[in-house]
């Protein structure tokens, strides 16, 4: 899956879930100081895109987020490990 498709699904997530219009979500856009995102928006993001791309966030990595660009290259570099460990 490619990034601008990713990118593409992480935006309608936040615009479903925080109101947010998708054409004022960049891929640089900031999640807490440009989209309000707190941290129960940030737990509910990563329950979302856990279950729709079927990876495991880890606590770790989703304190490294800061960036909508930062979520769709967690969520590609975790596809990445999940489909390289099942081969």
């Amino acid at each position: 899956m490619d990034e601008q498709a990713i990118f593409e699904r992480v935006r309608a997530i936040l615009e479903e879930r925080l109101a947010v219009p998708q054409d004022g979500i960049t891929w640089d856009s900031l999640l807490k100081e440009d989209l309000e995102v707190d941290s129960l928006d940030l737990v509910n993001l990563s329950m979302v895109v856990e279950d729709e791309y079927g990876i495991d966030i880890l606590d770790g990595e989703a304190e490294d987020i800061r960036t909508v660009g930062d979520v769709v290259r967690l969520i590609k570099n975790s596809l990445l490990s999940r489909d390289g460990e099942a081969k």
